[in-house]
């Protein structure tokens, strides 16, 4: 096995851990902060776009870095995904889905994605190797 297939799988587990993360986080019943309401709020809405950044990283990452394609497929994979949960959250005493958090969760998958596009895992492990 080479090196970059051992990373390519340290990746896909760490997207597979981090969205099991995301799901229990939706499992808990009325998560919310001590900050006042708006505050909390827009808490809330910048996790939601950081956690579902953070998955589509790893997950285009657990992929080869010379198919491009599978760029799309990540998007959908994950956008998907965020679909899944806030339907999931229905079930949750206290929480209930929403579109719109659904459309936030995707500025996240967008900006992994970008931060992909411009900064693969093996130039940002490059930097750190030459510190």
């Amino acid at each position: 096995m080479t090196k970059q297939e051992k990373t390519q799988i340290l990746f896909f587990i760490a997207a597979a851990v981090w969205g099991l993360l995301i799901f229990y986080l939706s499992s808990i019943p009325n998560l919310q902060s001590a900050l006042p309401s708006w505050q909390d709020f827009i808490l809330r809405k910048l996790a939601h776009i950081f956690v579902f950044f953070i998955l589509s990283y790893f997950l285009i990452s657990s992929f080869t870095r010379y198919k491009r394609a599978y760029i799309y497929f990540v998007i959908v994979a994950v956008i998907a995904y965020a679909f899944i949960d806030e339907y999931h959250q229905v079930f949750v005493p206290f929480r209930y889905g929403s579109a719109k958090d659904i459309l936030i969760d995707s500025i996240g998958v967008l900006f992994g994605t970008a931060l992909y596009s411009s900064w693969p895992p093996h130039k940002i492990l490059k930097k750190i190797k030459k510190s």
